[in-house]
């Protein structure tokens, strides 16, 4: 007769699932093709992301994003040698509550975008539900006509880790000349046109809860941007007093997310710790010092993974005139720039 306790079977403790029993060591293809966790019932559904572990006898799932309370949850367990076990959690309502989470910014924030926009931030109050993204958010023009085909709409959303920053990516096939979207279908975005994002108050968040508001920016489309970005154009504030900030003004609105890391602040080799802000319209960089600065040299180093908001690095334009050999050389590059702080204030 077998043993109970060695029979297959999936728990669940707090956010974490486990299916058990199990010995040896991972499959050649990962945690996934033996143990996953989906959301609903749809065989078509994508499994779950997160994290896998050994737990004693057991494999442990931890989901990236916490499931909504009240959300149907499906785990799926196929240890070799054994039927496949299939376990239900959740699908208990809860009680409503008034909505909270609200779109706290969509990046490039001004209301001017060049034609050839790559992409767009946005970030919420609150994580978010994950999955239905394209369901929620839309561009419409001037007439009130949502459009498609703008997006890369891939299954699995580029979310932070912490499920509160959405990236957007606009198509890249329709954005660059001579490609065969962009030549039959032109830019998503056209410029000297009027468009609106919206976003629906629908979208629940991770805790089941409406947006307490629907959101929508409107949009002023300009000539494209293609310059590679320049830093020996930007303009730098040195400190007057060693709590001042360093300011840097960029000449053009910068990727909101790559600038704030790809650009530091250094002194003999080392980058300093400083609060970093950007402001007016991603175009403007402010290091706050959490240390007074001292005389010294410093170092502003911008990496080569720095983009302005079309997709542009510096030294190489995101859309490559094929016909021109400059442009078809070009590669990223990291810059620097250095200023002085003369002597410390009193």
């Amino acid at each position: 007769m077998s043993d109970p306790a060695a029979s297959p079977c999936i728990t669940r403790a707090g956010g974490t699932f486990r299916a058990a029993p199990w010995s040896g060591a991972e499959p050649a293809a990962g945690w996934g093709e033996v143990f996953a966790v989906f959301a609903g019932d749809d065989p078509a559904a994508p499994a779950m992301l997160g994290a896998y572990a050994r737990d004693g006898d057991a494999v442990a799932f931890t989901p990236r994003f916490a499931p909504a309370p009240g959300l149907r949850l499906r785990a799926v367990y196929r240890p070799p040698g054994a039927d496949v076990v299939t376990a239900r959690f959740g699908g208990v309502p809860v009680p409503p509550r008034a909505p909270t989470t609200r779109v706290l910014s969509v990046t490039p924030s001004a209301e001017i975008w060049p034609e050839n926009i790559l992409k767009l931030y946005i970030t919420f109050s609150a994580p978010m539900r994950i999955g239905v993204a394209w369901d929620n958010i839309r561009i419409k023009d001037a007439n009130g006509a949502v459009l498609g085909g703008l997006f890369v709409e891939i299954d699995q959303e580029l979310w932070d880790t912490e499920g509160r920053r959405l990236t957007v990516l606009f198509d890249p096939g329709r954005i660059k000349r001579g490609l065969v979207d962009n030549i039959n279908e032109g830019p998503p975005l056209v410029a000297g046109e009027r468009y609106s994002l919206e976003i629906d108050a629908f979208w629940r968040d991770a805790a089941g809860g409406l947006l307490a508001r629907p959101f929508v920016k409107p949009i002023l489309v300009e000539a494209p941007l293609r310059a590679p970005i320049d830093p020996g154009a930007w303009r730098l504030t040195t400190p007057a007093r060693p709590t001042d900030p360093l300011i840097v003004d960029l000449g053009r609105s910068l990727d909101a997310a790559l600038a704030l890391r790809a650009i530091t602040v250094r002194k003999d080799g080392a980058i300093l710790s400083c609060e970093a802000e950007l402001e007016r319209n991603e175009t403007r960089l402010v290091f706050n010092p959490t240390r007074p600065w001292t005389a010294g040299r410093y170092t502003l180093k911008a990496e080569d993974i720095l983009e302005d908001v079309a997709g542009n690095r510096i030294g190489r334009p995101f859309d490559i005139d094929a016909n021109d050999p400059v442009q078809r050389g070009a590669t990223a590059q990291a810059a620097e720039l250095t200023f002085e702080i003369q002597g410390d204030a009193p």
